[in-house]
């Protein structure tokens, strides 16, 4: 019986190791090439800018003005405070064949828009730094929240976001960022920018069949913007029938509390467009004559019958008559000529009362600015 258990014992042990998988080795086959100098570009697999705001894009913070496919991203706007500064961050994520420690640097160039009065003329280039993962991913998943990531379309199949978070995660890809500055006077409009790398064999994206560096445009949102010197403004003593002109001038006072009295009128603009002033002003209770009040303006005095009113306004920019504009009360009008870029002027007003009794009256002026086509300066003689 013993001998039959133990027999038993040991056939079971036998089939048990026939059974069981045996360990093996396999020979994998391995290649390099040695380059000899020559390298595979790098390739600029997604680019976007961003402000420093929480949407990424102050111009568009609800990301409303998104084109699908657009070549224009980014919306901002300037920061309408005299030598302001807006501040963009420019930001790559870039790959090579080679690997991602063979890139040497990625470069950002940035050119004006493509009318005047720059005429798409370079601007800056900046050199990228690189960006750590826990960084970047982060950055590039609220950007592309956003709406603002532009995808290399060079290559075969198009990249998009799989491709990039794959190779984020993988790490076989790199994130570099800079940030830039724009002046507060810098002209509205799409600005060109082209992200561009090479790699420690000098090969640029730029280089490549076809091209694997990237562009797109961003756009700085066009606001007309001033500012004034004064916050009051007295006509004086005048007579009734007799026009009187207050003359303002160039120089700006700042703060108010230390500005002359009375302060001589002075605008300028704090904007990134050329502008045109607009006025409004209130009757100061002076009222009209008739039934239903007039709305004339015009570059001469109302002729008669033109105007009900018993008070007639007049304005210009600068001290060039033919730059005046008469106008009613309770109508906006506009001065023909432009403030440019960064510049300031003189702002002249008249006022001339044709029917009043003795007294003080008081109302307001309304100064604003409009977006004004392109013209360019006329050069002092």
């Amino acid at each position: 019986m013993k001998l039959r258990r133990l027999l038993g014992i040991v056939i079971a042990l036998v089939m048990l190791l026939t059974t069981a998988v045996p360990a093996m080795a396999a020979d994998v086959t391995t290649t390099v090439t040695i380059n000899g100098g020559t390298s595979a570009p790098p390739l600029v697999k997604a680019k976007w800018e961003q402000d420093l705001t929480p949407s990424l894009e102050d111009g568009d913070p609800l990301h409303a003005k998104y084109v699908p496919n657009s070549p224009t991203n980014s919306q901002f706007l300037p920061p309408l405070v005299k030598g302001g500064k807006k501040l963009v961050q420019y930001w790559a994520i870039v790959t090579d064949a080679d690997g991602v420690n063979t890139i040497s640097q990625v470069t950002v160039d940035v050119f004006h828009p493509a009318g005047p009065p720059r005429n798409g003329s370079f601007k800056y280039q900046l050199i990228l730094q690189p960006v750590a993962l826990e960084t970047c991913l982060p950055a590039y998943t609220a950007a592309r929240s956003a709406k603002l990531v532009t995808y290399q379309q060079n290559t075969t199949p198009p990249i998009n976001d799989a491709d990039v978070l794959f190779e984020l995660d993988k790490r076989t890809a790199a994130c570099w960022m800079i940030q830039g500055e724009l002046d507060y006077e810098q002209p509205a409009g799409d600005y060109k920018t082209v992200i561009d790398a090479f790699d420690n064999s000098n090969t640029w994206a730029s280089q490549g069949t076809p091209k694997t560096n990237l562009e797109n445009l961003f756009t700085y949102v066009g606001v007309a913007g001033i500012e004034l010197d004064f916050n009051s403004f007295n006509y004086g003593s005048v007579t009734v029938s007799s026009e009187k002109w207050i003359a303002g001038d160039t120089i700006w006072n700042t703060p108010l509390a230390a500005a002359p009295a009375p302060n001589p009128a002075t605008v300028r603009s704090i904007g990134n467009t050329l502008v045109k002033i607009t006025l409004k002003n209130t009757d100061m209770g002076f009222g009209f004559n008739g039934v239903t009040p007039t709305t004339y303006s015009g570059s001469a005095p109302p002729p008669t019958g033109q105007s009900n009113w018993n008070v007639v306004f007049d304005a210009r920019m600068g001290s060039n008559p033919a730059n005046a504009m008469y106008y009613d009360p309770n109508i906006t009008i506009t001065l023909p000529n432009v403030l440019q870029l960064s510049s300031q002027d003189e702002l002249d007003f008249s006022i001339h009362v044709l029917k009043a009794a003795a007294g003080s009256k008081s109302g307001t002026i309304t100064i604003g600015a409009v977006i004004a086509p392109f013209v360019p300066p006329v050069p002092t003689p």
